[in-house]
C-alpha cells in the first residue's frame, strides 16, 4: 500500500469513527427526528472535517476538494485530493448498510489513488494506478459474464430532471434484456462492486466526480472497461459512466447512446 493510501485509510477510519459515534447517539430516533435534528448534515460535516484535517496534516501542499468547493486556500493542479464524505446518504439515514466514504488522489489530471470505504461494514476498496484493485487487501477481478441475459446490472437515479424520460426508458430497456437491474443508492460503492464482480456492470448519468473517478480506477485496475455513453472517455464533461467487462460495457454503450444521444 502506497503512503498516500495509508493516509487515505487513516482519514477514512477517523471519519468512520465519528460517524459511528453519531449513529450511536441518534440510534433511538425515528427517521423524521433524524432529519429534523440535521443527522445527515452532521454526519457529512464530521466526516469531511476528519478527512480534510488528516490529509492536510500529511500533505500540506496538496489541494483538497469536495464536489462543491476547494477546501484549501490555494490551488495545486499537480496534486488534488477529491473527497466525498458520504455516498449513499438516504441508505445511511435509514440504517441500510450500503454507503461509502470516497477519497481520491488526482495527480497531473489523472486519478492515481482511490479508496472507497464502507463505514458500516468496514469493507475497504482500494486501487492504485498500475497497482491493481483490492477489497480488504484481496485482489479484485471483474466479472467474466459476457451475456446481458446472465448479468446483474446496477444504476442510480440522477438529479437531472430534464432527462427523466430518457432515464425511465433506459431502465425499462436494460431491465428487459438483463437478468435484473438494481438501484442500490451509493454510486461510489456500486462501481466498487463492479470491480469485485458482485455486479456485472453499471451505468449512470449526471454523476459527480467524487463518486465516479475512484470507481473508474477500481474497475479498470480490476481488468474492466469504463466509458461514457458515446463509448468515449469524456467522463468529467458528460458526467456519464458505463462500467463492466469489454463486452458488457460495449453493449450498454450501444443501448444508452441510442436513448440519450439520438
Amino acid at each position: 500500500m502506497s503512503p498516500e493510501q495509508n493516509i487515505a485509510k487513516k482519514a477514512a477510519l477517523k471519519a468512520a469513527n465519528s460517524i459511528e459515534q453519531l449513529m450511536f447517539k441518534n440510534e433511538l430516533l425515528s427517521v423524521n427526528k433524524k432529519l429534523n435534528n440535521g443527522f445527515v448534515d452532521q454526519a457529512i460535516n464530521v466526516s469531511l472535517n476528519d478527512i480534510f484535517y488528516t490529509l492536510k496534516k500529511a500533505y500540506p501542499e496538496d489541494e483538497i476538494q469536495s464536489d462543491e468547493q476547494t477546501l484549501t486556500e490555494y490551488t495545486n493542479p499537480e496534486r488534488v485530493w477529491l473527497i466525498n464524505p458520504l455516498s449513499g446518504v438516504t441508505n445511511f439515514l435509514h440504517a441500510i448498510p450500503h454507503c461509502a466514504i470516497s477519497i481520491i488522489l488526482i495527480e497531473n489530471g489523472k486519478t492515481k489513488e482511490a479508496l472507497i470505504y464502507n463505514p458500516i461494514t468496514d469493507d475497504e476498496f482500494t486501487a492504485s494506478k498500475g497497482g491493481g484493485a483490492f477489497l480488504n487487501q484481496r485482489r479484485l477481478r471483474i466479472s467474466n459474464h459476457n451475456e446481458p441475459e446472465e448479468s446483474l446490472v446496477a444504476t442510480n437515479h440522477s438529479g437531472d430532471k430534464s432527462k427523466s424520460a430518457a432515464q425511465a426508458l433506459a431502465l425499462r430497456t436494460i431491465n428487459k434484456t438483463t437478468a435484473d437491474v438494481r438501484i442500490m443508492g451509493s454510486p461510489a460503492l456500486d462501481l466498487a462492486m463492479v470491480a469485485g464482480g458482485s455486479l456485472n456492470a453499471y451505468w449512470q448519468n449526471d454523476m459527480p466526480n467524487s463518486e465516479m473517478l475512484g470507481g473508474i480506477l477500481l474497475v479498470e485496475e480490476a481488468g474492466g472497461q469504463c466509458m461514457d455513453y458515446s463509448a468515449k472517455r469524456n467522463f468529467s464533461s458528460t458526467r456519464q459512466v458505463i462500467a463492466g467487462n469489454l463486452k458488457l460495457s460495449a453493449w450498454l454503450s450501444t443501448q444508452l447512446n441510442s436513448i440519450y444521444n439520438s
